[in-house]
C-alpha cells in the first residue's frame, strides 16, 4: 500500500512538472522562438511550429526552408525531442547553412520550449 502511494505520488509529481514545463516553455517560446515562429500559422519569417514534433524536417508547404535543412528533410529525418533539443542548442552547427539566427543554450530552457511545442 505504502508503494502504491509513493508511485501514485511520482505520477502526479511528475505530471504537474510536465504542466509546469509546459507553461514555463510557453514564456521561454515568447522570448525566443516567436520573433520569427507561431504555433498557429507562418508570420512569414519561420514556419509554423503548430505540431512541429513528429514532422518531418522541412516540411510546412510554401515556406522556403534553407538548403540545409531541405537537404535533411529530404532524407525523412524528423523533429522529435531530441532532435529539437540538438538543433536548438546550436542551429547553425547542427546544419550549417541554415538560416535560424537563435540559439537556446541552457538545457532545461530548450526542455521547457519542447514540452510546450508538443502541447500544442
Amino acid at each position: 500500500m505504502r508503494t502504491a502511494l509513493i508511485l501514485t505520488g511520482l505520477l502526479v509529481a511528475s505530471g504537474t512538472h510536465a504542466q509546469t514545463s509546459a507553461a514555463s516553455g510557453e514564456d521561454l517560446f515568447e522570448r525566443y522562438c516567436a520573433s520569427c515562429h507561431e504555433v498557429t500559422a507562418s508570420n512569414g519569417q519561420g514556419p509554423s511550429l503548430e505540431r512541429v514534433v513528429g514532422r518531418q524536417v522541412a516540411s510546412v508547404a510554401g515556406f522556403a526552408y534553407s538548403p540545409a535543412l531541405r537537404a535533411v528533410g529530404a532524407k525523412g529525418l524528423r523533429w522529435d525531442a531530441a532532435h529539437l533539443d540538438r538543433f536548438l542548442s546550436d542551429p547553425s552547427k547542427l546544419y550549417p547553412g541554415t538560416t535560424m539566427p537563435q540559439s537556446v543554450s541552457k538545457p532545461e530552457n530548450r526542455k521547457a520550449i519542447i514540452a510546450y511545442l508538443k502541447a500544442q
